[in-house]
């Protein structure tokens, strides 16, 4: 997968942690990221799928989140 092909978050926990996942931007096009951003940020926590399994990550844990590139 080359990089223009590529969509990553970083979401940096208050702890220090930080979380990366991956995916294909036509994926994160399908499950519209952008669009679903401002929804998102109106729930407790931030869901997505890594490895299979279902992570909920609590905004009260979140420091700062990035995306490269920008939706």
């Amino acid at each position: 997968m080359t990089s223009e092909n590529k969509f990553t978050v970083y979401i940096h926990l208050i702890h220090g942690e930080t979380i990366k996942f991956e995916t294909n931007v036509s994926d994160a096009n399908l499950i519209g990221v952008a669009e679903d951003l401002e929804k998102a940020l109106s729930r407790n926590s931030l869901a997505f799928e890594m490895d299979g399994k279902l992570v909920l990550v609590p905004y009260s844990n979140v420091k700062y989140i990035e995306f490269d590139p920008a939706p």
